[in-house]
């Protein structure tokens, strides 16, 4: 039609296949300049973050005085390590490479401390801050030895709810082929540092690495790194992490926050997931959300899987919704309510002993009842200019219900304020 804007394709094809799998077909992707920078400011709420988990200071050249020194580490783990790698095997599952019994004075760790000064000018002030941190590194050791050391295998297959879903949100931001060569720079440096003889031999392998690692592979290093080891770190929530990298790609898609059970890497360079729903069209179950469509009768309403739309005006809000409720499900969570009257522990409704404007009661974007029986709701701004009213709302549930956990976040995955209650773990 004369004068009309033509909306550009999703940027994968979707096929289904037998037993409520999805298989992706990836085309190949150009550079986003936007992420090959990274910047200081973007990563330093992780820092704080991290800074109360490991001592600052840690072994950096000791090892370099011993050419052909052992790869794996004498003496036992301290317990900040211990801490972290159970944590990063509870999420991610067993090893596939073999894990020294302590990383934080192995080869490997030197490594990536002495790679930053071969990186890019643009990233090089924030890979040092970050790679000086002894918990981050052991992170990323970790994400090396246990999620990236899957891609060494012909096929590979991520079983583990978290490293499946991440292998699908990663591959939709950067690309499938993108993924697998940073897990593939990743791999090369652990083989390399294994082979390593000479302290010339492990600075070599730290200068490959480090000039490979360009700015949407450090994005991805540090998003994997740090959800490795997220209940650590709660003040950087997960939509934190991910403003590491675009909420909405340059082709339209909405990424939001689905779960799948396992994905599948295929020697033909497709990804075949399940335990999610998927389409093609605006705001599919696929953790994607179209912002345009070719037609309006050709564009599927909102989801509701969970409930009636929170409103048809704001679909990415509805489908954030959406992709909460479907995450705490998949996490074991009971109880699951959208845009519903908030409920006390015996699932009664609850009032604001102190109402603003005459408001007794809220309805929370998402509620739902933890494995452990601790309420959790969790409410979205979609426009800043609403932040006002939507912190007098959090209040107003904090007041109703101070047994529960409360949340509000931006629309971008911004923590804006959350409540614990004392005694209670988060996440």
């Amino acid at each position: 039609m004369p004068g009309t804007t033509p909306v550009p394709p999703l940027p994968l094809g979707i096929r289904e296949l037998p037993e409520e799998r999805w298989q992706l077909l990836f085309p190949s992707r150009l550079p986003d300049p936007a992420l090959e920078v990274l910047r200081l400011e973007e990563v330093r709420p992780l820092l704080d973050a991290l800074a109360s988990l490991a001592p600052r200071d840690s072994p950096r050249l000791r090892l370099l005085e011993v050419p052909g020194a052992d790869h794996s580490s004498p003496g036992h783990a301290p317990p900040w390590e211990s801490r972290l790698r159970q944590e990063f095997l509870s999420r991610f599952g067993p090893p596939l490479l073999p894990l020294p019994e302590s990383l934080v004075s192995s080869r490997l760790f030197l490594a990536l401390q002495l790679s930053t000064r071969y990186m890019a000018d643009g990233i090089r002030e924030a890979a040092v801050a970050l790679f000086t941190s002894p918990a981050f590194v052991i992170s990323v050791c970790l994400s090396i030895v246990i999620y990236f050391s899957a891609w060494l295998a012909p096929e590979p297959f991520f079983s583990k709810a978290l490293a499946a879903t991440l292998t699908l949100r990663l591959s939709l931001v950067v690309g499938l082929v993108e993924l697998g060569q940073v897990a593939l720079t990743c791999l090369r440096l652990y083989r390399d540092v294994d082979a390593a003889s000479s302290p010339e031999a492990l600075e070599a392998a730290s200068a490959r690495f480090g000039r490979a690692m360009g700015g949407t592979y450090l994005r991805v290093l540090v998003t994997v790194a740090s959800l490795g080891v997220a209940r650590f770190i709660p003040q950087v929530p997960e939509g934190g992490i991910w403003r590491l990298l675009p909420s909405v790609t340059s082709e339209g898609l909405v990424l939001l926050r689905q779960s799948a059970s396992s994905a599948q890497v295929m020697a033909d360079g497709t990804l075949i997931v399940s335990g999610v729903t998927a389409g093609t069209a605006a705001c599919s179950g696929l953790a994607l959300c179209s912002t345009g469509s070719s037609s309006p009768s050709r564009s599927p309403g909102p989801s509701t899987r969970y409930g009636p739309p929170h409103t048809r005006k704001n679909p990415p809000h509805n489908e954030a919704i959406e992709g909460e409720l479907a995450t705490r499900e998949s996490a074991g969570h009971t109880g699951l309510r959208k845009n519903k009257q908030q409920v006390d522990a015996r699932q009664q409704p609850v009032d604001d002993p102190n109402p603003v404007r005459g408001i007794k009661f809220r309805r929370p974007d998402a509620s739902s009842v933890r494995p452990d029986g601790v309420r959790h709701n969790t409410n979205y701004v979609s426009n800043s200019r609403d932040l006002k009213r939507e912190m007098e709302a959090f209040d107003s549930m904090v007041r109703a219900d101070p047994g529960a956990i409360h949340e509000l976040y931006m629309l971008d995955g911004t923590l804006v304020g959350r409540h614990v209650p004392p005694g209670v773990s988060y996440p």
